[in-house]
């Protein structure tokens, strides 16, 4: 079980209104109706702020967290599972680019690791570099296998649309894990908890997963009937 600060949850909240942002101008994108770079400067460095949010605070969690291992690995492997609808859903309606390793396939695969490194900070903290310098020394490579992207070794003609390999992403859940276990040791708000009082964001943060999983359905096909309607 965890203890839930409504703090936490008001800051997941803020990436998943950004997160939501994004993904409405990338479908309006995909749709035609906008021709813009999504990873372009300087949009890539509020893609960035988003995504170490969202999935740093995946480590505050776990080091938030009373699950032992087996429950994390429980809770792990349904987040995974969850990734696998998203695989499914965007191999029918996007075959060439389909979702193959995503950032729910990913949390769904970090979670019992990060678990498993609770309580020895200077290890996550030399595991998190080790993560980001393997994932950046993966970038300059090309592998021939097709199936070794999950960490980060691509073939040429990888293509997906989230893509959220181990290296160099581990990364950024351990330092979220060492981040939780210094600045929640006591289990208490900070002045973070102010964003507990914007409407909204605290409950956007508690049903994330499930918001994650209907808001590109609702979002591509909303702009899709829009797009329709301006032609």
């Amino acid at each position: 079980m965890a203890l839930r600060l409504m703090e936490i949850d008001a800051l997941r909240g803020v990436a998943i209104v950004g997160m939501i942002l994004f993904h409405a101008a990338f479908d309006w994108m995909l749709l035609g109706m906008w021709d813009f770079d999504p990873y372009g400067w300087p949009l890539i460095i509020a893609v960035r702020a988003i995504q170490f949010l969202f999935l740093g605070l995946v480590g505050v969690s776990v080091a938030l967290s009373r699950r032992g291992f087996r429950e994390q690995l429980k809770r792990g492997a349904m987040i995974f599972g969850c990734g696998m609808l998203v695989t499914g859903a965007t191999w029918i309606l996007f075959p060439e680019e389909y979702v193959k390793f995503g950032v729910l396939h990913f949390i769904g695969v970090a979670v019992p690791i990060v678990a498993l490194l609770k309580g020895k900070r200077a290890l996550a903290l030399g595991l998190a570099a080790v993560s980001f310098f393997v994932g950046e020394y993966f970038l300059s490579l090309s592998v021939g296998s097709g199936w070794l992207f999950w960490l980060g070794l691509k073939n040429p003609g990888f293509s997906s649309l989230d893509y959220f390999p181990i290296f160099p992403w581990l990364a950024v859940v351990l330092v979220g894990l060492v981040v939780g276990e210094i600045f929640y040791a006591k289990r208490q708000p900070t002045r973070l908890a102010a964003l507990t009082r914007v409407n909204g964001l605290t409950a956007l943060g508690k049903h994330s997963l499930a918001i994650y999983l209907l808001h590109q359905p609702v979002l591509y096909f909303t702009l899709w009937g829009l797009s329709l309607a301006l032609k």
